[in-house]
């Protein structure tokens, strides 16, 4: 046993606990919306995106929450290396998720953008530059600290210090992020002033927005300041709340979008819009986009049909990226790890 306070410790595992409820919970309370606006429409790069999002993170932390409490000790390894090699789990499932999140923020602002490959072009460098910063900071040895039952991870306070630009780095890219679609949507809502339908949705993108930052915004600094100003074993206390808010609020985000989907009710059907300018659904086949439709609604289905056929038609970016992303992060935890 170490020597580290066993209030801080249960402290810690406290604030785990209050992240994965509150994933849990809002699990539960918009499933009814998860079944009628993604699974029972086609599937398509957003829906799969969503459900990777969801139950990645929802999975992911019943082993870390597992984790916390159970005895760390086989025949093979000791207590300390069972520990380390929870450890590394854990930070993997918390890169794994903030990578999807931030795969599903790329596809929205580049569905927002119209598809502009300039802006994707740029979110891409963005998020490549913070991510290697982030992780040459961070990379060093971390020592373990064993409880009875779960296993606790501390580290000097250089070390932390280091750590804490990783999410500091999520601060920085989630401004980005907001800023590009504050810009989008003041110079489209000038371009759609007399359209109140499009208005509206624009409304909707920038106050879903703007609350995801916000939240995020005094989850991921009041996480940073864990690492400057805490004791050993309260370092990073509010990692697993932060993920956990970040993956609710964003799974909200798209199920928003969903329900001001044209036509959205009890049994949505997809509504897409090729290339020719057609309006496609399910029910109704093909129809020109402008038939028996006010000028309201076709601002308002014309910029939600870009967002939808954006996601639709950037499907392969996610999939080839991600197993990519997991093996590099994979390698870099692995390397952080190892013994000094």
């Amino acid at each position: 046993m170490d020597d580290t306070p066993l209030s801080q410790i249960y402290l810690n595992n406290y604030f785990h606990l209050l992240g994965i409820t509150i994933l849990f919970y809002d699990h539960l309370l918009t499933f009814q919306d998860e079944y009628w606006h993604i699974w029972r429409n086609p599937r398509t790069g957003a829906s799969s995106l969503f459900i990777l999002n969801r139950y990645f993170a929802l999975l992911s932390n019943v082993v870390m929450t597992a984790g916390n409490f159970w005895a760390f000790h086989t025949v093979e390894l000791t207590a300390t290396q069972s520990c380390q090699h929870y450890s590394t789990y854990r930070l993997c499932s918390l890169i794994g998720t903030q990578v999807i999140v931030g795969l599903i923020q790329i596809l929205r602002t580049y569905a927002l953008y119209r598809r502009d490959w300039r802006i994707l072009t740029l979110m891409v460098l963005v998020a490549i530059g913070l991510s290697a910063g982030a992780i040459y900071v961070a990379i060093g040895p971390t020592p373990g600290v064993t409880l009875n039952n779960g296993c606790n991870i501390t580290s000097p306070r250089h070390t932390a210090i280091r750590y804490a630009f990783a999410w500091e780095a999520l601060f920085i890219w989630d401004s980005f992020i907001f800023t590009l679609t504050v810009v989008k949507t003041y110079r489209e809502r000038f371009q759609y002033t007399a359209l109140v339908g499009a208005n509206n949705l624009l409304t909707l993108i920038v106050r879903d927005g703007a609350v995801y930052f916000a939240v995020m915004a005094c989850a991921q600094c009041a996480n940073s300041l864990t690492y400057y100003f805490l004791p050993s074993a309260l370092i990073g206390v509010l990692s697993t709340f932060s993920s956990a808010v970040s993956v609710t609020l964003m799974c909200r985000l798209m199920l928003n979008l969903h329900r001001r989907a044209p036509g959205a009710h009890s049994e949505p059907t997809a509504t897409t819009l090729d290339d020719t300018g057609y309006l496609m659904t399910t029910d109704l086949g093909f129809a020109p986009a402008n038939t028996a439709r006010t000028h309201a609604d076709e601002g308002n289905e014309t910029i939600e049909l870009q967002l939808r056929s954006a996601a639709a038609k950037t499907a392969p970016l996610p999939w080839f990226a991600m197993p990519a992303t997991a093996v590099l992060a994979t390698v870099l935890v692995f390397h952080m790890h190892k013994p000094a």
